[in-house]
């Protein structure tokens, strides 16, 4: 145990020294309080520029001499032909930063679906990879601090010829955003409540299944056997109880989409204020996008039009065992 918290806190140190040697302001950055007697790390984002060859580098140091000179070998790269991408997609840099409040990311200086989390939900997440056989080493006393521990990274890819600059961080909604939180409070208003859809779904031994108070042969006649796909095998109900889990739901509203095992909720994956449409618009300037996927540019107009009536909605979706 001791030789891990040495480890854990070399490892901070080390993220310290190299943020400092090639920083940048950090996306959430400031916003940790405390007490002036706990621990406080609040650092700036540290930098990574890719060149062409796909090689980080930090203030034109490569960045396996930096961190060699601190006895920690470290070769840092990503496909060349990733770089390429980024540059044709005027990508020009990705930032990931850790607040008290969620884990930011941001594309272009805009953020994207993220995480956001509360101590609950944090507390609730090693019982939850304990349970799927993930095991995080200290994570206790990791997710513990995370709300006193801001890091952060900013990769850096090439701009295009011709391109203009894109700041760290964009102040403001983009276009995409604001239409959709426009669309969104429009529909609100025309519907007064928002929708709601509630499917609690009882499993038996066998794999069958009941939708509320209706059974499978109710519902079978009322929409002609479609809910069929439903039904589990015996092996995937009895790899539920060898996880010890009873209960798994899924939710979304406006503020994203939670996922709970046997009632504890874990950390959100945030899409509110705009951020999915910002991600929907970005995946529309990928000019590979339709080579990847024949036909999904077309789309994503469509998706960008009923994403806010579908975030509007109050959905559960709860597994019972």
């Amino acid at each position: 145990m001791l030789k891990r918290r040495v480890r854990f806190w070399a490892a901070i140190m080390l993220i310290a020294v190299i943020a400092l040697s090639g920083c940048a302001p950090r996306a959430g950055q400031g916003s940790i309080e405390a007490d002036a007697d706990q621990l406080v790390i609040d650092l700036p984002a540290l930098v990574l520029d890719f060149g062409a060859d796909g090689m980080a580098a930090i203030k034109n140091a490569a960045l396996a001499d930096l961190v060699g000179t601190l006895g920690v070998p470290m070769d840092l790269a990503v496909p060349a032909e990733m770089v390429f991408m980024m540059e044709a997609s005027n990508i020009q840099h990705i930032q990931v930063s850790n607040t008290p409040e969620g884990l930011l990311l941001l594309v272009n200086g805009r953020s994207i679906p993220n995480i956001s989390y509360d101590g609950d939900s944090l507390n609730a997440l090693p019982g939850a990879l304990s349970s799927f056989g993930m095991v995080i080493p200290m994570a206790d006393l990791l997710f513990a601090l995370v709300d006193r521990i801001g890091i952060g990274v900013i990769a850096r890819f090439p701009v295009a010829p011709g391109a203009d600059e894109i700041p760290l961080y964009v102040a403001g909604d983009s276009d995409a955003a604001m239409a959709a939180k426009a669309a969104q409070e429009e529909f609100l208003a025309a519907v007064g409540t928002p929708p709601r859809i509630n499917l609690p779904i009882f499993y038996e031994a066998d794999g069958s299944f009941s939708i509320g108070d209706m059974s499978i042969d109710e519902m079978n006649a009322m929409t002609g056997g479609a809910l069929g796909g439903l039904a589990l095998t015996i092996g995937q109900i009895g790899m539920a109880g060898a996880l010890g889990i009873s209960e798994l739901g899924i939710s979304t509203n406006v503020d994203g989409i939670t996922i709970s095992i046997d009632g504890d909720a874990l950390p959100t994956l945030d899409w509110s204020d705009g951020k999915a449409s910002n991600l929907i618009e970005l995946v529309t300037s990928i000019p590979l996008l339709d080579m990847a996927m024949p036909g999904m540019g077309s789309m994503m107009p469509t998706i960008l039009q009923i994403l806010p009536l579908v975030q509007a909605t109050e959905f559960d979706l709860t597994l019972h065992f």
